[in-house]
């Protein structure tokens, strides 16, 4: 493996970095259920909506609208939002997010090699916060250096900016590690590298059609190598 990795590094969270702790609707999803209900008064509508991929601020929005909020305003948004960190907050102290297996010891292996670590995550920052906190890689992150989905309305914008605040002068290659579809095509739109994992929703096939550099099954501390390779391999 490089000892050296000159490069920028964006994780998505969910379904990279983190999972829930079960089967059933993981505790973001609940929350974000709950905090619709009591903004709109309806139920369930997280079944109506889709979540991988998205900011919290689209999938706000969509919980509103299905809710019966047509057309909704900004501060809607923001109410639903402090609403779902209120009730993340509670919900991860009786079902708390796990690391996926290979996380620490990946991100631990980038930053010893050079690489500045961010995020890129549709989640706002207080929501990543809580995520990360929940399941122990709080440590590894600084939340001042990513791209967030209170920071932009798409994801490939909320990555530029991201990138911007690890590396100002914009002198590193960008790699964004994802588990979505959505994760590729923004990193692709802003000329970055990606490497796609199926610890998520998506198999490897899926991802493969919107055009990763790389997919694993899984990180460890191998991923230094393995992004010297793909940056090692473009033109």
């Amino acid at each position: 493996m490089n000892s050296s990795c000159a490069c920028v590094v964006l994780f998505d969270i969910d379904g990279t970095l983190v999972t829930g702790p079960g089967p059933s609707p993981s505790p973001g999803m609940l929350a974000m259920d709950a905090s619709a209900y009591q903004v709109t008064g309806r139920g369930g509508l997280h079944e109506r909506v889709e979540f991988a991929g998205r900011t919290d601020p689209q999938i706000a929005r969509d919980l509103l609208r299905a809710g019966g909020n047509s057309d909704p305003t900004e501060r809607d948004v923001e109410r639903l939002i402090d609403a779902y960190v209120d009730a993340l907050s509670r919900g991860v102290k009786e079902r708390p997010y796990r690391a996926l297996a290979g996380v620490r010891e990946a991100v631990e292996a980038l930053r010893s090699a050079g690489a500045v670590v961010g995020l890129g995550t549709g989640n706002v920052p207080r929501g990543a916060r809580v995520k990360l906190t929940s399941a122990g890689l709080i440590d590894l992150f600084d939340l001042s250096l990513g791209g967030f989905g209170d920071d932009a309305s798409t994801r490939d914008e909320l990555l530029r900016v991201g990138a911007t605040r690890c590396d100002p002068e914009g002198l590193l290659p960008v790699v964004v590690v994802g588990d979505t579809p959505h994760d590729v095509r923004a990193a692709r739109a802003i000329g970055a590298f990606c490497v796609a994992v199926t610890t998520g929703p998506y198999d490897a096939e899926s991802l493969v059609a919107f055009g990763p550099h790389l997919v694993l099954d899984g990180l460890d501390g191998d991923l230094v190598g393995l992004i010297n390779e793909v940056l090692s391999e473009s033109p």
